[in-house]
């Protein structure tokens, strides 16, 4: 693994490489969820390195792990932003022209808006958890998610990642989809325009629900389309469903021509 300070969006952030970015091959970019950053992703980089063959890329988005602390307050239109002209500017620093979108829960929705604003560049997408629509079940299982933060220790575990920046970090994540007006935002529009081989898998026992966004991708998407439920896993497959969460990035590699 290689450690790369970069500049995107305006800000200092922290990225890690595994095996080499050049020559023009498709790359795996990973893209974490919001609670999240690269060191939360565990091993997982490595083994898709080694199942796939491919040079794979993670960044610890604005205010997350390593990189640049977070100042103000975030609007639900980060997604946007991070997976629109911010991700394009880290594609640009590494010369990456072809890219295999993988991501988990708030980064797995901005892994599929990624294939909407890149659509020369995202060859597929692995999408694991991808919270593409917001719904009141949703929205209420954030109160847990803060209960555990304030009271059940969810703050010290995530301070072994993000350190003092794991304040803002919780807030500026919660805000915007805690409110039952996060329930009007929507990604149809954009999940409509993504052309390229999408794979999504969600766990059947997810706390924040999975019905809602399998059914936003399954009613709007036009592209190929492979939506899994695995039984008996909940918000991390790409940690409790590994081994049916690499077969599913395998497939849609084929789909997308690559391997």
């Amino acid at each position: 693994m290689d450690r790369h300070m970069i500049m995107a969006g305006g800000h200092q952030l922290a990225a890690f490489t595994w095996g080499r970015v050049e020559g023009g091959a498709p790359v795996v970019v990973m893209m974490h969820g919001g609670l999240d950053c690269t060191s939360t992703w565990k091993d997982l980089p490595e083994s898709i390195a080694a199942t796939t063959g491919l040079a794979v890329l993670s960044y610890d988005r604005w205010g997350y792990g390593g990189s640049e602390a977070f100042t103000g307050q975030r609007e639900r239109s980060y997604r946007m932003e991070e997976s629109g002209p911010v991700l394009g500017e880290v594609l640009a620093h590494f010369g990456i022209g072809e890219a295999v979108m993988f991501g988990h829960s708030d980064g797995g929705a901005m892994a599929v808006l990624a294939a909407a604003a890149h659509p020369e560049t995202v060859r597929c997408v692995c999408a694991c958890s991808p919270t593409v629509a917001v719904d009141l079940p949703m929205i209420r299982a954030m109160a847990g998610a803060r209960d555990a933060f304030e009271h059940r220790g969810l703050r010290e575990k995530l301070m072994r990642h993000h350190g003092d920046k794991t304040d803002a970090m919780f807030w500026a994540w919660y805000n915007p989809w805690a409110e039952e007006a996060a329930a009007q935002w929507s990604m149809a529009a954009q999940v409509a325009e993504v052309g390229c081989p999408v794979a999504a898998l969600f766990g059947q026992d997810d706390d924040y629900g999975w019905r809602a966004s399998a059914g936003l991708l399954v009613g709007n998407g036009r592209m190929r389309l492979e939506v899994t439920a695995l039984p008996g896993v909940g918000h991390d497959p790409q940690h409790r469903a590994r081994p049916d969460v690499l077969e599913g990035l395998k497939r849609v590699l084929r789909a997308g021509g690559i391997g």
